[in-house]
């Protein structure tokens, strides 16, 4: 009896710990919808053959290349704020980092200060950039104007554009009279180079944010409300910044009119491409069924108060665009986001920082609702160019950004420097590389009650699920911007009601989404002749290893990998494994028709360092430019950096780049509280890149001159500023670089988006100016060859 009671005892508590267990998992649940989504095809007219051989279509959903499915990946760069000379090394940078295209604003006042006299030379030399993009195989997409924004002067207008008697932005006879002298300009810079000549340029953008936004003309007075780049008729409904339109636009015939006609334009001039875009956020006006109208979502922008915002929320993104209402039927267009802002520009009174956390979740969210070409605005950061005359600035001042620096806290920094949201991203972009025709064909679908999740929810998960054919992909993300009381979701677990079956993931336990991490996890995954049932690792890339197929996942922060495979593909190995991460992870599976498999599961350290090239894997903490059968590594600082390259005679063994090491001394002397000279030595030596000025220093702002004129400014935000030499190699072999350091008061508007730790004591004074450290620091060079 005794024993009995016993065992009776050990089945309630038994039962009582499973029932616990069941409720401490926190189940989410998603179905499939009845009805698949609808893809139009044959309504747009876009697309076009090359004369070389390929094909671009695109439907109401998704990009074709050469007749697959592909998801592009866009990346602003401005080749007139960047040294000619260094552009190449900057487009091997944007490949490496899995751009597939580089769209390139084409300012008009950059090019035409004075009218009727164009200049196409030395870093305006818009075909070289374009020749130099087709060199490296890298699609490009040109933003003609006539108005672009980009925080430039007039938005991209000339300054004596202003004195004509006109109407900038309309069909006003006098103003397109210079627009067709500016596309006829273009278009003779791009003959020979569009897709359909065998080119690179696959596509045109048409004006910018029509009937949205305008810029400040920089011809007013201080105080003055700011007259902007609009028509008359559209002064009261234009906006400086991406934002939801909430007034009426009464307009909206003109405007669709004018962008129709500026097409017509383009094409008239030779501009022939398969894409045509143009921006569709915020009602702007858009060309019915002949350009895809790009959309936005910037986390951090400058020109609204701190606010969390709704970008890291999942939703069809197709059906309802970020900035909606919009004017056109989004279901007969595939989502591409033009502009998403993974960095931003600084103006003096808002210093909004963007973490590399903040670009990776928001592009985790797009890509899980639904969007099918991506695009980043900025990039590569620049620096403005300066007017010919010398004495005025091409930057927006009356918008306070600065003077010359264009840096935009992008991926890749105004001096080439990559920062960490470059390999937060690259992990997204290797994926879309190799599985973008899988993902691109695939729906958004939304988990019930998704709609009432509010930015400031931190207790609810985050997902979506993006499938076809009951295969597909999990995207979560635990990031919200602006919400530093964010923690860890725990005891998770993942129900997916498909058409033929319903799988738990994982299919025992619990995972952890840790806060600020984003994940995208397969699900009945063909890979060759086996089913992947589920992972809880994430998709990275494949390479061909002696003809099989090798895959590489990685292991998200707070997962413990495990793969589940579908019994009846695999003919030997097993179905179910839980791998270490790190490279001796490998396992091999033998499929049904007797080809190997092989997964290796990275930890999340090693894919953020991973860059796949020539179907080889390069693991290194370098900066990579790849070529056909060679890399360069680039590194700062130290003259020694590892890497693993894979496959190679030395496997997965570590191997080490070292170079004999280059020691350089900055000269520098302070003059008073707020200035200093510094004199720079720059041997020519070949295991060195270039050499990079840093500069520890807390002040409001910073600028650098060099024979009395100003070459360099920097807003203040925590960060050292770190200075590119190469670009005044010359300069500097005769004058020393001069600095003037404003100093930071305690009453500075900015004050709030400074980090703790950038922000100095000011209860004993009011204003603090310091200079605390000066270096001179080479970047390292090395090859690898193939």
């Amino acid at each position: 009896m005794k024993q009995q009671w016993i065992n009776k005892l050990a089945i309630s508590v038994l039962s009582l710990w499973s029932a616990f267990s069941v409720q401490a998992q926190n189940v989410y649940e998603i179905s499939v919808p009845k009805v698949s989504k609808k893809i139009y095809t044959g309504h747009l007219k876009l697309g076009g053959t090359s004369s070389v051989g390929g094909s671009i279509e695109v439907n109401s959903f998704y990009m074709s290349q050469n007749g697959q499915p592909i998801l592009p990946v866009m990346g602003e760069f401005h080749y007139c704020r960047f040294p000619v000379d260094q552009w190449e090394e900057a487009i091997l940078k944007m490949k490496a980092g899995g751009l597939t295209i580089i769209p390139t604003y084409v300012f008009w006042n950059v090019h035409e200060e004075k009218e009727g006299v164009f200049d196409w030379s030395g870093n305006k030399n818009l075909r070289r950039f374009v020749g130099l993009c087709q060199k490296h195989d890298m699609s490009v997409v040109v933003r003609i104007g006539p108005f672009c924004h980009g925080e430039i002067r007039n938005g991209g207008l000339p300054d004596w554009l202003f004195a004509q008697p006109l109407e900038v932005r309309s069909n006003d006879a006098n103003y397109l009279k210079h627009v067709e002298r500016l596309y006829k300009e273009i278009a003779s810079q791009l003959q020979g180079l569009y897709y359909k000549d065998g080119g690179p340029v696959i596509g045109i953008q048409i004006e910018n944010e029509h009937q949205h936004s305008a810029a400040p003309w920089a011809i007013c007075y201080p105080g003055e409300r700011k007259n902007m780049t609009s028509a008359t008729y559209d002064s009261s409904i234009t906006m400086i910044g991406v934002s939801v339109q909430n007034k009426k636009i009464t307009t909206a015939e003109l405007g669709d009119l004018h962008m129709r006609t500026l097409k017509e334009m383009a094409e008239k001039a030779g501009m022939i491409t398969p894409l045509y875009t143009a921006t569709g956020w915020g009602n702007a006006a858009v060309i019915g069924n002949e350009a895809i109208p790009v959309t936005a979502a910037y986390t951090y922008p400058f020109w609204a108060k701190p606010f969390m915002s709704p970008f890291c929320l999942f939703k069809d993104i197709q059906r309802n665009p970020d900035y909606a209402p919009v004017r056109y039927d989004t279901e007969k267009y595939p989502s591409f986001c033009a502009e998403m802002g993974v960095g931003i520009q600084m103006i003096y009174s808002r210093r909004p920082i963007v973490k590399a956390e903040a670009a990776e979740a928001l592009m985790v969210r797009t890509l899980g609702s639904g969007a099918n070409g991506i695009g980043y605005y900025m990039y590569h950061g620049g620096s403005t160019p300066k007017q010919s005359n010398g004495v005025g600035f091409f930057s927006d001042e009356v918008m306070g950004v600065p003077k010359i620096s264009y840096d935009f806290q992008a991926p890749i920094g105004e001096f080439g420097l990559v920062r960490d949201s470059y390999r937060n991203l690259r992990i997204l972009h290797t994926f879309l590389k190799d599985f973008g025709s899988v993902l691109a064909p695939m729906e958004t679908i939304l988990p019930e009650g998704y709609e009432r999740i509010t930015p400031d929810n931190r207790e609810t998960l985050r997902y979506a699920v993006r499938m076809k054919d009951d295969s597909g992909f999990v995207f979560m993300t635990n990031f919200q911007d602006h919400d530093t009381a964010r923690l860890d979701q725990t005891d998770l677990q993942l129900r997916l009601n498909l058409q033929k079956e319903s799988l738990s993931i994982p299919a025992k336990g619990t995972f952890t989404l840790k806060k600020d991490e984003s994940v995208i996890l397969p699900f009945n995954l063909r890979m060759g002749d086996v089913v992947l049932k589920y992972a809880t690792a994430q998709l990275l890339t494949k390479i061909e290893e002696n003809g099989n197929d090798h895959y590489f996942f990685f292991a998200p922060e707070g997962f413990m990998p495990e793969y589940t495979f579908d019994k009846s593909t695999v003919k030997s190995g097993n179905a179910f494994y839980t791998p270490e991460p790190g490279i001796k992870s490998t396992f091999t599976l033998t499929t049904k028709t007797g080809k190997k498999l092989k997964i290796t599961t990275l930890t999340r350290e090693q894919a953020l360092h991973a860059t796949k090239i020539n179907n080889h894997i390069l693991i290194t903490r370098a900066t990579v430019l790849p070529e056909k059968d060679k890399c360069t590594l680039l590194w700062l600082g130290e003259n020694r950096i590892d890497y693993i390259l894979y496959p190679s005679r030395a496997g997965w063994k570590s191997q080490i780049a070292e170079v004999e090491p280059v020691s350089v001394k900055a000269d520098w002397k302070k003059v008073g509280a707020r200035r200093m000279t510094v004199r720079i030595d720059q041997p020519s030596m070949p295991q060195v890149n270039e050499y990079f000025l840093r500069i520890h220093y807390v002040g409001d702002v910073a600028m650098a001159f060099i024979d009395g004129a100003m070459v360099l400014d920097h807003f203040y935000y925590g960060a050292p500023w770190t200075i590119g030499l190469k670009r005044f190699q010359r300069e500097l072999k005769e004058h020393d670089m001069s600095f003037y350091f404003r100093p930071l008061r305690k009453n500075a508007p900015f004050l709030m988006d400074l980090p703790k730790e950038a922000t100095p004591d000011f209860s004993r004074q009011g204003a603090n100016c310091q200079i605390k450290d000066i270096k001179v620091i080479p970047e390292y060079k090395t090859i690898i060859n193939f």
